[in-house]
């Protein structure tokens, strides 16, 4: 397995989108209603994206993320859009919080579908029928994952966003909106957007310390041959800009400090971003002011 994915890859079991019609029913299949919960709205419930890039595999993954002020969760029905010109989802992942469900055997009900106009519906029913399987108030950072694999040149500027996603035009299908559901009662969530990397970094600066110097280059070879820590801006990483990480970046930056070769391409020599380049990658930059 190659350094990158085993970097990213979260220890939970992968289940294949289902890439043909499926009828979204979770507002129809009975769940334990359990103990009936307090009044909620859909401001109790906030979902969150958070996109990295794992380059051997050209696939970006989206962790989604819900934080549940409302009450125990027994279900929802969660739809993403995209770009279906830069993106296209290969896999939804459970995260832990699923997985750990029924006894560690997962969701009683689940139902992914692919929708013809760009996005990923994703319908999980906590418990088995006639279970009362719940998630409780909390933090979830990664409730699920969707790994895209990336099409286009333009995905660095481009969003996902949390959507309802109409039903099929052809009415051969129902397609639920974006929902939460809690003691028996579906809440709707806003829906936001996320930009895929929408910070500035300075490219060459493999290890972020805010400087470009032989610090760098070590830490990249290091990442690159020895199990070192993964650079947390593979877009710094890429010190010549081929939109790649190997051992060219660490050799240009050598000549760079030596005074051997050319600077590194724009963001540099201040921060900045590279619209319109294919995304690498960016979970943090934080020495950019």
């Amino acid at each position: 397995m190659n350094r990158v994915a085993r970097a990213f890859m979260p220890t939970v079991n992968e289940m294949k989108l289902i890439r043909s019609m499926v009828t979204i029913c979770i507002g129809v299949v009975a769940i334990g209603l359990g103990s009936p919960a307090p009044a909620q709205s859909g401001s109790d419930f906030i979902l969150g994206l958070t996109a990295t890039f794992d380059a051997a595999e050209n696939q970006l993954r989206v962790d989604v993320s819900i934080d549940n002020a409302g009450g125990d969760m027994q279900g929802f029905n969660i739809d993403v859009c995209h770009d279906s010109s830069l993106l296209t989802p290969d896999a939804i992942l459970c995260g832990p919080p699923l997985q750990a469900l029924n006894g560690g055997t997962g969701p009683g009900l689940v139902l992914p579908y692919i929708d013809a106009y760009g996005g990923i519906v994703y319908g999980v029913v906590f418990s088995s029928f006639g279970g009362s399987e719940t998630i409780p108030i909390g933090s979830y950072p990664q409730m699920f994952q969707i790994r895209y694999d990336l099409i286009g040149a333009q995905a660095i500027d481009s969003e996902l966003c949390f959507c309802d996603i109409p039903p099929c035009s052809s009415g051969s299908c129902s397609v639920a909106a974006t929902e939460i559901v809690v003691g028996g009662q579906s809440y709707s969530p806003a829906l936001n957007c996320f930009s895929i990397f929408d910070g500035d970094y300075l490219r060459g600066d493999c290890n972020v310390d805010g400087s470009i110097n032989i610090a760098d280059p070590i830490y990249a070879l290091a990442y690159l041959f020895n199990q070192g820590t993964i650079p947390p801006c593979m877009e710094a990483a890429d010190a010549n800009g081929d939109l790649g990480i190997d051992l060219a970046d660490s050799l240009y930056l050598l000549n760079y400090i030596n005074g051997l070769g050319p600077a590194p391409p724009v963001p540099f020599p201040d921060c900045g971003s590279n619209p319109g380049t294919p995304a690498l990658g960016c979970a943090s930059f934080n020495a950019c002011p």
